[in-house]
């Protein structure tokens, strides 16, 4: 219909649902019957949000933090009373108030945007709920504001946001244009170590608004959100093995110009020219 010269499509990149990548059945073979030489790749800014989910499901904390702000944003887009009447209360106390956004789980940048918004409403939320039990005795605001009021979940959420926001930042990187599979993959392990060295090492590095809070509740557990980090930096290592980009090895500049082997990267060409 448009006069596409299908063969010159290289390669072909998706999530990593079977309907695209299945070996026999997936779009991505369908396509290799008709064109030989493409090559498929597994989405890398779907991948870095899949590592997430997984460690996410895997740490009871995270299921009510994801509880709490949904129960949030669906108590203020549900109603527009209990909305204006937030909004009346923050222009009272003259806050910096950011609206509260959705969780969603086929947008890859959904949880940094709720969480950071909740973070910056925390303080209006108490008061918010804690007028909203005195006046009408609310059950869902009487919910939210126990867990508000517990520090182990406004330590949890301050951390969750700093870490999410490294990923988000990740993730935008993912989305260049000419990135290659080493480039990302560079990137990638980056990051984890960041994040590793910052909270999985002898020392945990908080920052400032958390060493507040720590100093404010000297007993409050951190072992949950701990946790969660170190999973969560388990499931991206997977999810960005050396594995998959070994065959390309041969393509890295730096590899190249440090190797004194004149046949350098040869069986790798034999591999990918049979591969592919």
């Amino acid at each position: 219909k448009n006069n596409i010269n299908m063969h010159n499509m290289v390669m072909f990149t998706s999530d990593g649902a079977s309907v695209m990548l299945g070996k026999n059945n997936g779009v991505a073979a369908l396509l290799r019957n008709r064109i030989p030489h493409l090559s498929q790749q597994h989405c890398v800014a779907h991948k870095e949000d899949l590592g997430i989910d997984d460690a996410w499901k895997k740490v009871p904390i995270m299921h009510d933090i994801e509880t709490l702000l949904k129960t949030v944003f669906t108590m203020f887009s549900r109603s527009t009373v209990k909305k204006a009447s937030f909004e009346e209360l923050a222009s009272v106390t003259e806050c910096d108030v950011l609206a509260f956004r959705p969780l969603n789980e086929v947008r890859w940048l959904s949880r940094h945007f709720a969480v950071r918004a909740f973070i910056r409403n925390y303080d209006l939320l108490i008061e918010y709920c804690t007028e909203e039990v005195e006046k009408c005795n609310d059950p869902i605001c009487k919910y939210c504001l126990k867990l508000l009021k517990d520090p182990k979940y406004r330590l949890s959420l301050m951390v969750l946001n700093d870490v999410l926001e490294e990923l988000s930042s990740l993730c935008k990187i993912f989305q260049r244009s000419l990135l290659t599979i080493m480039d990302a993959m560079q990137f990638a392990k980056a990051r984890i170590n960041k994040i590793e060295n910052q909270y999985l090492g002898e020392i945990v590095h908080w920052n400032n608004d958390i060493k507040d809070l720590i100093g404010k509740n000297p007993g409050i557990d951190t072992s949950a959100i701990l946790r969660f980090i170190e999973l969560l930096c388990i499931h991206l290592k997977n999810r960005f093995s050396e594995e998959d980009v070994m065959d390309w090895h041969v393509f890295d500049h730096n590899a190249i110009i440090n190797s004194k082997d004149f046949n350098f990267g040869q069986d790798c060409i034999e591999k990918l020219v049979k591969k592919y």
